[in-house]
């Protein structure tokens, strides 16, 4: 019988307590690790979810990682942005104080402080996180604004913003220093004033907007033409104390400003008022040149003070804003069919007691001299109980008696009583006063010609019927028909677009559009149709020029509504460079003043076209002799999209920011405004500048409902900061559990693997207790 070795090492003893050596060299490894084991294959089944955890930490991490870095340019953005409100602040209280003290550069303290505060805004809008221009957008490696001193002052080959604004105050002044308007020299007529703008289709200067008048016996024409014009007559009537002439003008920044003369018998005259002829016997011819005076001076006032301010705001919008116009190349007129003036003329030239023509200040008093010929004073008063004329017009018969018997003259429901007894007041003036009343006509269409018949024209509203008898023979009156004709006024926004011009209908385009003419917006088609026009791309032919417009804007997204102003049509809009407007109807387009066609519009910063700038009609592109103040990106889409995060799997952020946004734009326009205007500190209306200027300033940086403002900027970014913390709340919630997953399927507990190591101890020691037992076997004992 053979016997085996008995060879520990190759024994099933021994193997196993080879096992059991390993088995505790890897608890004990796990114990100071804390892992299951230092590769993967020893991790088992789980592992896959630990690597699929492990690399999303890995994504959170990249994601915490661009968090952080956002927020410190947000930060850095919002510091930014409470910086500009401070400053807008602090402009606006100084532009609101009342005190015009002017230092010896013609500014005041409020001025030189947003001068310097100006020079701080572009520091603010230059602003850096690392490599990155916070302000420009897209061009994130370029500065957001030039050199503050270079916007201002220009360079050695492109101007700045204080030439700009001078170039633009000469043209709005004029050579005469009146806004650009012109008072007729010599007055139309010795008892008349006009005043006219000086071209028809200029953006310089004041417009000349609406006029009203209370002055008895006077006339007011227009505004119209073209020109826009008004005149006022006095018809050879002075005006009662206290009696007022009211002239509305437009200003270049869009506001309005009134003048207001008022009659005065007072000594001297008060300010705001003309002085009423005193004369002896009162001539209101004077009174006329009086009101011319007052005219002149107030005008020059307005000028001198309220537009200076409103250019200097204007200048800025020139050389700032992006947003541009486009002016019709002339007045458009239209088709108007209706009853128009008929003049009709007596057969009797009136003549006074000298036999020299009557004029409307001879004295029906037949003890006065000069008084109206005998002849027709004896019939008209035909003694004893006088004569009657009567005069049906738009609101009915009315009479004027002739009364031997009295002296005054007096007026009743349009009845008139005209006395011719000795020491009478009345004169030839009183009867056509009185023809007018009674017509229901303006006076001024009741006058007396230069050979002294009278004329009566009825306008536009009734005809004249005089019932013959005594006195409208000796007067030589007759009844006036209006005449029905077709006329070309110029176009307003109440102009019809298509169709056939009517009496007392509305005023038709003289060629008309027709459905299915177009008019292409910028790419976009507005078609003309008959009727049920739906949408902003339709339009009916029976609507008028106003719709029109109203449509255009609508296309091209203006802030400013497009104007017609004295039959010339402005298109306004805030992407100057996009604007392109054609017509399939080129002849109705041409009936709009548009005779050039595609319409477009001049880019920004606009300077004044020519030269002398005093009678300059256009503003031009002056990009290549301008500074260009914002050098960022100006791309389309929102500036909060040209900056973009991924955050997490399924959110980005938006927290870009453009320095000519309309809220930091504006801000900066106003301080620059504000900062570099600046005036004779002993000029005439130095003060008045000044004061103009800080109410419009004052005014641009209070907000406004619908305008940007600069906490809507920090309001958008610090939502995309909110997005960025609930994205980090998911995220470290997400982390734990992750986490978790990972130490389950990698991790060994600490318990458990001491519990196996002391169970491992024990085995080992009994089997080493059985090994060295077997080992002092020997073949005796065997046996």
């Amino acid at each position: 019988m053979s016997i085996s070795s008995i060879n520990y090492s190759s024994s099933i003893l021994g193997s196993q307590i080879r096992n059991i050596n390993q088995q505790l060299t890897d608890l004990s490894t796990q114990l100071s690790t804390g892992k299951l084991s230092q590769n993967y294959s020893g991790m088992g089944t789980n592992e896959g979810f630990a690597i699929a955890g492990r690399a999303q930490l890995s994504n959170i991490a990249a994601y915490t990682d661009t968090m952080t870095n956002v927020n410190v340019s947000i930060n850095l953005a919002n510091t930014a942005l409470q910086s500009l409100t401070t400053i807008r602040n602090t402009v606006q209280t100084g532009s609101a104080n009342t005190a015009q003290d002017l230092n010896v550069n013609g500014q005041t303290v409020a001025q030189n402080t947003a001068a310097a505060q100006f020079g701080s805004m572009v520091g603010v809008l230059n602003t850096q996180s690392g490599n990155r221009y916070l302000f420009s957008g897209t061009a994130f490696n370029t500065p957001s604004v030039a050199n503050a001193g270079d916007i201002i002052n220009g360079t050695t080959t492109q101007a700045g913003f204080k030439t700009v604004m001078a170039e633009r105050q000469a043209a709005d002044l004029g050579a005469n220093g009146m806004g650009r308007l012109v008072l007729a020299t010599p007055q139309p007529t010795p008892s008349s004033v006009k005043v006219s703008e000086d071209a028809p289709a200029s953006p310089f200067g004041l417009k000349i907007a609406a006029v009203s008048s209370t002055l008895t016996g006077a006339t007011v024409t227009g505004p119209s033409g073209s020109p826009v014009s008004f005149s006022v007559d006095l018809n050879g009537v002075n005006p009662n104390n206290g009696d007022k002439l009211s002239v509305q003008f437009t200003l270049p920044d869009g506001s309005t400003e009134q003048i207001d003369l008022t009659a005065s018998t007072a000594t001297p005259t008060p300010v705001g008022s003309f002085a009423i002829d005193a004369s002896v016997p009162v001539n209101p011819n004077n009174t006329a040149t009086n009101l011319n005076t007052a005219l002149n001076t107030a005008i020059k006032k307005l000028a001198g003070t309220s537009l200076v301010a409103a250019s200097a705001v204007t200048a800025g919008d020139n050389f700032f804003n992006t947003a541009g116009s486009a002016t019709a190349n002339v007045a458009a007129t239209g088709n108007l069919l209706s009853y128009t003036s008929t003049t009709g003329t007596g057969s009797v030239a009136l003549q006074d007691s000298a036999l020299a023509i009557a004029s409307t200040t001879t004295s029906l008093d037949s003890s006065a001299t000069p008084h109206l010929n005998g002849t027709i004073l004896n019939a008209l008063a035909n003694a004893p109980t006088g004569t009657t004329l009567t005069i049906t017009g738009a609101s009915g018969a009315h009479t004027i008696t002739f009364d031997p018997t009295v002296t005054t003259v007096t007026t009743a429901s349009g009845n008139t009583t005209i006395g011719l007894a000795s020491g009478s007041a009345a004169k030839v003036s009183d009867i056509l006063n009185a023809i007018a009343t009674a017509a229901g006509i303006p006076a001024a269409n009741v006058t007396l010609s230069a050979g002294g018949n009278i004329q009566i024209a009825t306008g536009t509203g009734t005809d004249v019927a005089v019932t013959g008898g005594a006195a409208a023979t000796a007067l030589g009156l007759g009844s006036v028909t209006r005449g029905s004709v077709a006329s070309t006024p110029q176009i307003t926004g109440s102009t019809v677009l298509s169709g056939t011009a009517t009496t007392g209908g509305p005023e038709v385009l003289s060629a008309a559009f027709q459905a299915p003419d177009t008019i292409t917006v910028n790419g976009q088609t507005l078609t003309f149709v008959a009727s049920g026009a739906i949408g902003p791309n339709q339009i009916n032919i029976t609507d008028n020029i106003t719709t029109l417009l109203g449509k255009i804007d609508q296309i091209t997204g203006t802030t400013k509504p497009s104007t017609i102003h004295g039959g010339v049509i402005t298109i306004n809009t805030d992407d100057p460079g996009s604007l392109n407007i054609t017509s399939s109807n080129s002849t109705a387009f041409a009936a709009l003043g548009f005779t050039t066609s595609p319409v477009t519009a001049a880019k920004a910063p606009l300077r004044v076209g020519s030269s002398p700038l005093g009678s300059a009609t256009t503003l031009v592109n002056g990009s290549a002799t301008t500074v260009q103040w914002y050098l960022g990106n100006d791309g389309p889409g929102s500036p909060r999209s040209t900056a973009m995060a991924r955050v997490d799997d399924s959110v980005t952020v938006q927290y870009g920011a453009q320095a000519n946004e309309d809220a930091i734009r504006k801000e900066l326009q106003a301080v620059a405004v504000f900062g570099t205007f600046s005036t004779s500190p002993t000029g005439q209306y130095a003060g008045g500048q000044v004061a103009a200027l800080s109410l419009r300033v004052t005014q641009a940086l209070t907000k406004q409902p619908g305008q940007q403002r600069i906490e809507d900027i920090q309001t958008d970014i610090a939502m995309a900061q909110n997005t960025m913390k609930d994205a980090s709340s998911r995220q470290t919630q997400a982390k734990a559990q992750l986490q978790t997953i990972i130490d389950q399927a990698e991790s060994a507990p600490p318990d458990q693997v001491a519990s196996e190591i002391l169970s491992l101890q024990n085995a080992l020691q009994a089997s080493y207790q059985v090994t060295s037992n077997l080992a002092q076997l020997s073949l005796v004992k065997f046996l």
